[in-house]
């Protein structure tokens, strides 16, 4: 099979996979919102937050110098395994100890038990990290997507049954542990590697440089991706941050969640093509004109939909997420592109361009999130949908300097998806304003637009198929 035929083979399952779990994920997110209250996802975003900068720290950036690195041997990915495990066994001791720490810093006192219980998630994940990474590398996504997905579905069943009987908050706090337990299990059953008893220093050494960037990297993109969690829990408190937890939950995780899978196919079979700019230019414009195709019209068309979509599964108690949803919509939109460029300074080997840039808009963000905070959480939010559109043109240009290619291929990718998102939300519109007076809310109103938005959406993409190919081009 050819490379293209694996990629798209992989997209396909990954991204079929995933859409099956955002439904899951849907359902899940709808009964928790009605068992728990918004201070109990508050709380557990305030841990969250710094659990996952602690779980990048678990990986070290070994998982990535496995996909990327093509003369690799069983004693580097040995080596590699038996570091990587000792690292997360380390961070989960730290994170245990410091757990007085983070509840002092959110004057929350209940915070030291919940974390003290989540570090030991960073020593089962640990265990899987390598093992991903080599089905990853072989580009055994079909395998992979059948595993998240399962692992996926049983952890929220596992959750969903435990709010259901009263645990509260406790619920919340186990899925993490439940899925990474099921998450190793399942990867060492299905990757045939086993790691031999061997520690080699210069196989460390060899792989040092390239991880200690991607670790660095992460970790500026975790800190960025998660820097709004850290100031609305600190400054306004678990009830804000759970609305904000919530307006994640819906869109914005699931939008980056699609992004991201479509980065971990493109790494690995882009890194193949590392030497021929010509050829990474044209790879990636299909990835950004695709990913655009599957992401704007779902976040544009939540957009529209939002507040009937709240209101109607969640209950008015969730209001106050509404108009941080919509502004969460149009980030979403800006983050995608940003997340399909990110893949081209790894698969060249040169993070360190991109983590240049990381620090530049670190630094950018805090300054304008901690002037904007105090205004309350919409305002706040709108402060990151600018920095994120500043951002994404830095990166569009410097993919572009880096491809040594112009940016209009870059651009021209973004414009099919948006141009017909766009139709379809002003459609959707209009529609809004006939079912008002006709009287049409509630359920019926929300199944009308959808319905009618998807449509729209389809109908578009036909037209512009029979554009391209009246030119004797291709949709994608």
């Amino acid at each position: 099979m050819s490379l293209l035929r694996k990629t798209v083979h992989a997209v396909s399952w990954t991204l079929g996979g995933r859409q099956l779990q955002q439904l899951a994920t849907l359902f899940i997110t709808a009964v928790l919102a009605k068992l728990l209250t918004p201070e109990d996802f508050g709380l557990m975003g305030m841990v969250t937050v710094l659990s996952g900068m602690a779980m990048i720290l678990s990986d070290t950036g070994f998982s990535a110098a496995v996909i990327q690195r093509n003369n690799l041997t069983q004693v580097h990915y040995s080596t590699l395994f038996w570091v990587n495990l000792g690292i997360g066994l380390t961070v989960s001791c730290l994170f245990f100890f410091a757990a007085p720490l983070i509840a002092a810093f959110y004057q929350r006192p209940e915070l030291t038990l919940i974390s003290q219980i989540l570090s030991v998630s960073f020593t089962l994940s640990a265990l899987s990290t390598i093992p991903q990474a080599l089905m990853r590398r072989a580009m055994r996504f079909k395998r992979l997507t059948i595993i998240d997905t399962v692992v996926h579905l049983s952890t929220g069943t596992a959750v969903v049954v435990m709010a259901l009987n009263g645990y509260g908050i406790w619920a919340l706090v186990a899925q993490p542990l439940i899925q990474q337990t099921f998450k190793a299990v399942m990867m060492w059953w299905h990757c045939p590697w086993r790691p031999s008893l061997v520690l080699s220093v210069p196989a460390l050494k060899d792989v040092f440089n390239f991880s200690a960037n991607i670790l660095g990297l992460h970790y500026l993109q975790y800190f960025m991706n998660n820097l709004d969690y850290l100031l609305v829990g600190r400054f306004l408190g678990a009830e804000a941050l759970g609305y904000y937890t919530l307006a994640y939950k819906l869109m914005f995780v699931p939008i980056r969640n699609i992004c991201q899978e479509i980065v971990k196919v493109l790494f690995p079979a882009l890194s193949r093509l590392q030497d021929d700019p010509k050829a990474l230019l044209d790879g990636i414009g299909k990835a950004l004109r695709s990913t655009c195709y599957i992401v704007f019209p779902m976040l544009m068309g939540m957009f529209m939909v939002a507040d009937i979509f709240i209101e109607t599964i969640f209950g008015e108690q969730w209001a106050p997420t509404i108009e941080v949803l919509q502004v969460l919509c149009l980030v979403g939109l800006v983050q995608a592109v940003i997340t399909v460029l990110s893949v081209v300074f790894r698969a060249t080997g040169q993070p360190q361009r991109e983590l240049r840039i990381h620090v530049a808009r670190l630094v950018v963000m805090l300054v304008v999130l901690l002037s904007t905070i105090q205004f309350g959480l919409v305002p706040f939010t709108w402060s990151l949908l600018v920095v994120t559109l500043m951002f994404m043109v830095v990166y569009l240009r410097a993919v572009a300097v880096l491809l040594q290619a112009p940016l209009s291929p870059l651009f021209a990718a973004l414009w099919p998806a948006l141009g017909i998102s766009s139709v379809m939300a002003l459609c959707l519109w209009w529609l809004r304003d006939l079912l008002a007076k006709a009287a049409v809310g509630g359920a019926h109103e929300l199944a009308l637009l959808i319905v009618t938005g998807a449509g729209l959406y389809g109908a578009g993409l036909g037209l512009l198929w029979l554009y391209y190919r009246r030119y004797d081009q291709r949709l994608i």
